[in-house]
């Protein structure tokens, strides 16, 4: 048998002590035809001591976090002080994606996200997708627009989506396609059109990222504009909120932010020049190639200098 001792909240500590009971009673009259049970054993018998009752463990409540400030209503500021983005600002952004997105694909195709564009006031050679919709003899507008597009967010390293574009047949506006189906032919003419190009579609994490740059690059400018968006859009969560305030915008623009932009326009300018070289360059050979070729079947009448 053990006997346990409990004594001011300390170990549990078991005092062993052994004790044997041995039955000393007389046996009974046995009643016909019973038999006996087994004698009972003389090996000691243990005993387990009764549970203890549970400690009561007492644990200090954690404190609640503090309510979103978007949660609790009212304009809070955009951009923490090292100018990443607050819960707020981030919200904004979000509830303006859903509302452009409204059966949730996850993206926003390039009309959206020149429509977008417009809501902000954006003039249309500061939009992309529009600055680029021209049609060429070898491209639709839409492919030429989907490739500007693609071009300027691949230069911000913004997230999107490639997808393929649906349509219809292109028809030439400069009329060059129907003058190299008389000269070289339809299939060489055929061989000039560029394939169609993938269709960037915005995602939401790279529509945000493309806002932070656009609020922190011209903060005065872009206070104006998601003024704009926001009667227009008359988004429920900011109904009662008032205008948006100046305050919650940076004063200035941010300087990093800024030599980004610098840095990426030059690259930029730099590429173009260097693509232009060299469609130049094949355009030339490809001048020289094709007069070659009259040479060898009618022979040189004419010198050409290129």
């Amino acid at each position: 048998m053990q006997v346990f001792k409990e004594s001011g909240g300390g170990p549990i500590l078991p005092v062993p002590s052994t004790f044997a009971i041995i039955n000393t009673r007389a046996p009974l009259a046995t009643p016909p035809n019973y038999q006996s049970p087994p004698p009972p054993s003389t090996q000691p018998t243990r005993f387990a001591p009764p549970p203890l009752p549970a400690r009561q463990i007492s644990t200090p409540a954690l404190p609640s976090p503090p309510a979103s400030n978007t949660a609790s209503g009212g304009w809070q500021p955009f951009f923490h002080p090292d100018t990443s983005p607050t819960p707020t600002f981030l919200t904004f952004m979000n509830d303006i994606f859903s509302y452009l997105d409204p059966t949730n694909l996850g993206h926003l195709l390039p009309e959206t996200f020149s429509r977008f564009f417009d809501d902000m006031g954006y003039l249309p050679s500061q939009n992309a997708w529009k600055l680029g919709y021209t049609a060429t003899f070898n491209q639709s507008k839409e492919s030429n627009a989907d490739i500007a597009l693609k071009n300027t967010l691949d230069l911000f390293s913004i997230e999107h989506n490639l997808l393929q574009r649906v349509q219809g047949q292109h028809v030439d506006p400069t009329g060059l396609n129907s003058l190299y189906k008389k000269v070289l032919g339809n299939a060489a003419a055929q061989s000039l059109q560029a394939p169609a190009p993938p269709m960037p579609a915005i995602t939401r994490r790279g529509f945000i990222d493309f806002m932070t740059l656009e609020v922190l690059a011209e903060p005065s400018r872009q206070w104006g504009n998601l003024s704009r968006l926001l009667r227009k859009y008359n988004l429920p969560r900011y109904r009662g909120w008032g205008d948006l305030p100046r305050s919650v915008i940076p004063a200035l623009p941010d300087e990093v932010t800024l030599q980004k932009i610098k840095d990426v326009q030059t690259f930029a300018q730099q590429k173009a020049e260097n693509e232009v070289a060299a469609m130049r360059a094949k355009t030339q050979l490809e001048a020289k190639g094709r007069q070659a070729a009259l040479d060898l079947i009618d022979g040189p009448r004419y010198r050409y200098y290129y």
